[in-house]
């Protein structure tokens, strides 16, 4: 029992009455821990993706099987996650499974899009090298937009943005997408500048 009325009715609850709780910024903590433990799963995903989630609600959606939970809590920063369960989580769902890669980006580069910044993370930076190396860019447009989103990260890492910086449009794109390779350049080699000065200034 909770001490909460609308925590001890989540399972006389209509699906959307739930999805409505499970969405609010100011649910308070025992309904948000009692949808975490209920079996509606699109509740879940909603309480995942909630700003305020607590830290025992976002316990519970972590521990359960699958990743799409788990990728969800980590493309919102929400949840506190080591660096060592974000590479397991990345080695044990998505090293070697490209179909899952929209997903995969959004866990641990961050919600992006062209126009405003989504969610940060804190992804090492050695993770992050293993992602690039990894990842398998497609078309030019979704090689620029994932580009980006490597040369963006917090903790992207030298290496990263040098080889983005430095790397040459592909053959077959040289239109319109030469200037947004370009444009990707520029930004890496900032970053290479940035995180330059940054290590320069650590090491005196």
């Amino acid at each position: 029992m909770y001490r909460s009325p609308y925590a001890n009715n989540i399972p006389n609850m209509s699906n959307s009455e739930v999805v409505c709780l499970a969405k609010n910024r100011f649910t308070d903590d025992e309904t948000q821990l009692a949808i975490a433990k209920h079996w509606y799963k699109l509740g879940q995903k909603y309480l995942a993706e909630n700003p305020k989630i607590t830290q025992e609600a976002a316990k519970v959606l972590w521990d359960q099987r699958g990743y799409v939970l788990k990728t969800k809590l980590m493309s919102q920063g929400t949840y506190e996650v080591s660096a060592e369960e974000q590479t397991d989580v990345y080695r044990k769902y998505f090293k070697g499974k490209p179909n899952r890669n929209y997903r995969m980006m959004q866990a641990f580069l961050g919600r992006y899009s062209w126009w405003r910044d989504g969610g940060t993370n804190n992804t090492p930076p050695e993770l992050i090298q293993e992602i690039y190396e990894d990842y398998t860019f497609t078309d030019s447009h979704s090689s620029i937009y994932d580009l980006k989103r490597f040369v963006q990260h917090d903790n992207c890492p030298l290496e990263v943005a040098l080889r983005i910086g430095t790397m040459k449009t592909p053959e077959d794109h040289r239109d319109w997408y030469s200037t947004q390779y370009e444009n990707v350049r520029r930004e890496a080699m900032l970053k290479v500048a940035e995180i330059t000065k940054r290590e320069n200034s650590i090491s005196r």
